[in-house]
């Protein structure tokens, strides 16, 4: 699974006391075909540790947005849209651990 927390762009994810609201996950096979989709860019490693800003999430939210959703993880994929809106809502970004 990998997990995704809240986070604004100018918080340092290594700064003492940062508490993180956990907001959702993924599974492996639908980040795995959103980034064969081009959704998420190919230098992302699911098994890592990550972080997308604020304007990046835009960018996804948008492309999920104006494309027909995948049949076989359509539940996957719209629980993924949600994490990505509530990001959008906070206007923050994602900070992700994958494991």
């Amino acid at each position: 699974m990998l997990d995704f927390y809240l986070i604004h762009d100018s918080q340092n994810p290594s700064s003492k006391g940062l508490d993180l609201k956990r907001i959702g996950g993924i599974k492996d096979e639908l980040f795995f075909q959103l980034q064969t989709e081009g959704i998420i860019d190919s230098w992302f490693d699911y098994y890592g540790k990550f972080r997308w800003g604020n304007e990046l999430v835009v960018r996804m939210l948008t492309k999920l947005r104006g494309k027909p959703n995948s049949l076989t993880l359509q539940h996957e994929q719209t629980a993924f849209i949600a994490i990505l809106q509530k990001a959008v809502d906070a206007n923050s970004g994602l900070l992700a651990f994958g494991d």
